[in-house]
């Protein structure tokens, strides 16, 4: 035989301690949780694409936004021409 049959189940607790309950485990979970989404939503992203031009510089006029469905806007011809 071997000697895993002989041990005890667990590790030994003081006498006057307890077990954690899962109430106390889910606690730690969602704070750790917490402490994270905390930290990926404070990461500043302002300054990353800072050489990049702005999305609207090089449209034309207001028809060229994207999902925009109309024809661009010609001017009307001169009168008498």
């Amino acid at each position: 035989m071997n000697d895993i049959a002989d041990r005890d189940a667990g590790p030994a607790l003081a006498p006057n301690e307890r077990p954690m309950g899962t109430g106390k485990r889910w606690a730690i979970l969602l704070g750790f949780a917490a402490l994270v989404m905390g930290a990926a939503l404070s990461v500043d992203h302002k300054n990353d694409a800072r050489d990049a031009p702005p999305p609207n510089a090089a449209a034309p006029g207001p028809a060229s936004t994207p999902g925009s469905a109309a024809a661009p806007v010609t001017p009307a011809p001169p009168p008498g021409g």
